[in-house]
């Protein structure tokens, strides 16, 4: 270990051993914790640096040549400088330890996260460079069974059927042009490696009879080696492309919508925990043509971090995600808004696949079609409010300007939505939120209160685990369908309730 490295490290210790006040116990525990770890990468990866550099030093007829030991060097470059910032976050945390401010606890956990994914991204490079040393001297130490090996992953490739995922993408081209590109390319790259597969293959094909007579020379193994290399990686991608491509396919025929329809935090003692009770809204197109869907809601409490909890603690009500049908998941809308509004077209459109606007003594207000009203209901929380073009132009601003509405008509007027908002007060005046007084700190509060700033009270002194057994509501399902919808899980949530009609 560095002498500097080495000072750091006692230099924690004995400041962490020390403290009677500062941060949290559990909080100097982990640092503790954390500062041990770090020194033990730290040596994880000196000895795995020397041990591929001796490696390379007994064999030089098979890296002579070869690019591979440049790139281990670059790797464990790499896993220094991470190893570096972990350092850095630990001496931030060393002069944190001693404060009780609020801010200084925040900092702490994020400083600690930030360590200790540096740590671990260290010595999971490293471990991957020495892995990758031994399996160049494995293959070499044992060419006959390595051999067998590259032949069975040629065949495997050779062997993989596209005709299913051709079909499915060849679907999603129709009903959703928009894609056709994104999913065609991905389609012609999986068809093009069993032919660059081949070419490779070939050239080896010497490489190959040397080894299988005890003749290869170092270079030769080399070849070999990468070639198998290549082999794995392009096994793996063909395998798992289909169904990715089945995946990315299916996402296209859904919307849907992330709730957030509670926030609750627990104390036990100087440890606090956090949650969020979430509904999945999705809406699942049937029928692209027809515009046949069908919806299903699952809600849920999860388990997050501080830093989660925060950053949402002021968007009760909220649609925190929203996805349209003809997107892929990775294009979800993240910042939050008023549930439903993304449903909306606008004044110009006039109409969508949802609603239309109409126009009655002098306001424009947004009707959603019959077959949405279910999907309307869940999104408004079974108490829908008409959408004013007014109202919906002030949500396209804030929109354009990537910022949440939350349904202020004036500066000084209570917003309409979020944790404060007056809907959400009359909405979910039975959330664990209001019920454990997260009102009071809201200016617009009914009773009143001046509090300033977010109020939670404890669960109630209940472990969270049986809380969140308790309180985890069933899925509900509605539209009926004569087999299980194609789309795809969000967040992890399946689906499990009662089901109603087909939307028609």
């Amino acid at each position: 270990m560095k002498p500097g490295r080495f000072i750091l490290a006692i230099f924690g210790i004995l400041l962490l051993a020390s403290c009677n006040s500062g941060l949290p116990p559990s909080i100097q525990r982990d640092i503790r914790a954390e500062n041990d770890s770090l020194q033990e990468t730290e040596r994880q990866i000196s000895s795995s640096q020397e041990k591929v550099r001796q490696e390379i030093a007994q064999a030089p007829d098979l890296f002579q040549n070869a690019a591979a030991p440049g790139e281990w060097n670059a790797s464990f470059r790499e896993a220094r400088r991470k190893l570096d910032r972990a350092e850095e976050d630990g001496k931030e945390l060393a002069s944190l330890t001693h404060r009780r401010e609020r801010d200084a606890l925040v900092r702490a956990q994020r400083l600690l996260a930030d360590e200790r994914t540096a740590r671990a991204d260290a010595q999971r490079e490293a471990a991957a460079v020495a892995a990758n040393a031994q399996s160049w001297l494995d293959f070499r130490h044992d060419l006959p069974s390595s051999l067998d090996k590259m032949k069975r992953e040629y065949a495997r490739i050779q062997a993989v059927d596209l005709t299913a995922a051709a079909k499915t993408v060849q679907q999603a081209d129709l009903d959703w042009p928009a894609k056709k590109t994104a999913l065609d390319s991905r389609l012609a790259a999986l068809r093009a490696i069993p032919t660059t597969v081949q070419t490779q293959w070939s050239a080896t094909e010497t490489a190959r009879q040397d080894a299988a007579s005890g003749k290869a020379n170092g270079a030769e193994v080399a070849k070999l080696i990468q070639a198998d290399e290549t082999l794995s990686q392009e096994e793996k991608t063909l395998t798992a492309g289909p169904e990715e491509l089945h995946s990315l396919s299916g996402q296209l025929y859904d919307a849907w919508d992330k709730i957030l329809t509670d926030l609750d935090t627990s104390q036990y003692g100087e440890d606090s925990s956090y949650r969020e009770r979430l509904k999945i809204i999705r809406t699942h197109f049937v029928d692209v043509a027809a515009k046949k869907t069908e919806t299903h809601s699952d809600e849920r409490w999860v388990n997050v971090s501080e830093a989660s909890f925060r950053a949402v603690q002021g968007d009760l009500g909220m649609a925190i995600a929203h996805k349209d049908a003809g997107l892929f998941d990775s294009e979800a809308q993240t910042v939050p808004q008023p549930p439903g509004f993304a449903y909306v077209a606008s004044p110009e459109q006039g109409s969508n696949q949802y609603g239309y606007w109409t126009h009655s003594g002098g306001q424009s207000i947004w009707t959603f079609l019959p077959q949405y009203l279910l999907l309307r209901e869940l999104l408004w929380h079974h108490d829908y409010h008409p959408v004013f073009m007014s109202e919906y132009g002030a949500y396209r601003t804030a929109q354009r300007s990537g910022a949440s509405y939350y349904g202020r008509e004036t500066p000084a007027s209570p917003p309409k939505y979020g944790s404060h908002g007056t809907f959400t007060q009359s909405h979910y005046a039975d959330s664990r939120y209001v019920q454990s007084g997260g009102f009071k700190g809201s200016a617009y509060a009914s009773h009143g209160s001046s509090e300033p700033g977010l109020s939670f009270g404890r669960s109630r002194g209940e472990p969270m685990g049986d809380a969140a057994a308790r309180e985890n509501g069933a899925g509900h399902r509605f539209g009926r369908s004569a087999g299980r919808p194609s789309g795809h899980r969000f967040g992890g949530f399946r689906p499990s309730g009662r089901s109603f009609g087909r939307r028609r």
